[in-house]
């Protein structure tokens, strides 16, 4: 499979991966919200869930592709915290930018404070988490293992 193809592929996945985080997380936050508040516009808190989880997916693909034009070649153990963390909130800015490009006579000056921060944060959160949860999972191949035995079992 051609490099492009395999890099195509891994910013597919780390978006879906993204997405379903953040939708989980928004939605363990707005259903504590719900419940202890009581709230009745129970449609405006799904409507943050699926919204969160749909923008959570441009911010993964457009981190997984900074990833893959900076750490060419770096082993995983090398990708710090920080460097991750940026990444992402370099995702969640791009995407910032992208909408911000198309709604800026609709936003506010404090609506898009709000959105800049919300998307930085966004991406940089779903990247420190994806790096501490692969550190947790481990090396799917030892060294010395070879790829093309994957296949054979």
């Amino acid at each position: 499979m051609p490099r492009w193809l395999r890099v195509l592929r891994g910013m597919v996945g780390t978006g879906l991966i993204f997405s379903a985080g953040v939708g989980v997380i928004a939605a363990v936050i707005a259903g504590a919200a719900w419940l202890l508040t009581g709230m009745e516009r129970n449609l405006e808190l799904i409507r943050v869930v699926v919204a969160s989880a749909i923008w959570a997916f441009p911010i993964g693909m457009a981190f997984a592709g900074f990833l893959a034009l900076t750490a060419r070649g770096r082993p995983f153990e090398k990708l710090t915290l920080p460097r991750m963390s940026a990444l992402g909130a370099g995702g969640g800015l791009l995407l910032y930018g992208v909408l911000a490009a198309n709604a800026w006579h609709a936003w506010s000056l404090p609506a898009a404070i709000l959105n800049l921060t919300v998307f930085l944060g966004l991406g940089a959160g779903s990247a420190t988490a994806a790096l501490l949860l692969a550190r947790r999972a481990g090396p799917a191949l030892k060294p010395g293992d070879e790829s093309r035995r994957l296949g054979g079992g």
